[in-house]
């Protein structure tokens, strides 16, 4: 059964087959697949829903953040993979001029992009980094770490980040962005990265779907 699973014969999110199809298609007792099935949900593989029946479960992927999104997913044996929705250059209104400490109005990259785990969409981010540090931003960036980008082309390393945590419910942004329901629980991240001389280096707002089980977030620069 673990290895149909594994193979992709049942896929996350698909019903099994009841108790009584499985004891004739393995050939077992009642009390044997019970007993399996039982194995695999302590797994995490597998999970119950009273009158409802046994799904085969998402796999738990933990973000275990230490410098970058791209990393973070590399390292739980994934493919990760961003797309620029947007890229553009406003003005630092409030709060923003606040985050970033420029003037108000001052030229500000906005990027907004849809963050991948092997092609599945697990975030967005809009991201906000003043003018003045990196110029020409949003013209020059346009794939993988965005901190790897911004220490090899403007010499700006991350050196610590401050997360706010809040559990909201999916807008049509969310639903459109991510492909899932509106009203959907996800969680947002507000992120602000600081220089090692506590200059902002980036504030950015996102927001991950809900239905993944685990998020663990544990930066180092």
């Amino acid at each position: 059964m673990l290895k149909q699973i594994q193979s992709g014969v049942y896929s996350v999110g698909q019903k099994l087959p009841t108790e009584a199809d499985l004891c004739e298609l393995y050939s077992a007792s009642r009390t044997t697949i019970r007993l399996a099935l039982s194995e695999l949900e302590v797994q995490g593989i597998l999970e119950r829903i009273q009158g409802k029946g046994t799904f085969v479960k998402r796999k738990e992927l933990q973000l275990i953040q230490t410098r970058s999104f791209t990393e973070d997913v590399l390292m739980q044996g994934k493919e990760p993979t961003s797309r620029i929705v947007e890229a553009k250059v406003i003005p630092a209104e409030m709060p923003l001029n606040e985050f970033l400490h420029v003037p108000q109005d001052a030229p500000v990259n906005q990027l907004l992009r849809v963050r991948y785990a092997d092609n599945e969409p697990l975030l967005y981010e809009h991201t906000y980094i003043a003018w003045s540090l990196a110029p020409g931003l949003v013209n020059d960036y346009t794939d993988g770490s965005l901190f790897s980008f911004l220490e090899t082309k403007h010499n700006l390393k991350a050196h610590r980040s401050v997360e706010q945590l809040k559990p909201i419910l999916a807008d049509k942004t969310a639903k459109k962005l991510l492909g899932i329901k509106e009203g959907s629980p996800c969680l947002q991240v507000k992120t602000f990265t600081y220089l090692a001389d506590n200059t902002p280096l980036e504030y950015s707002f996102g927001v991950f779907r809900g239905d993944f089980p685990s998020y663990t977030i544990e930066r180092h620069f």
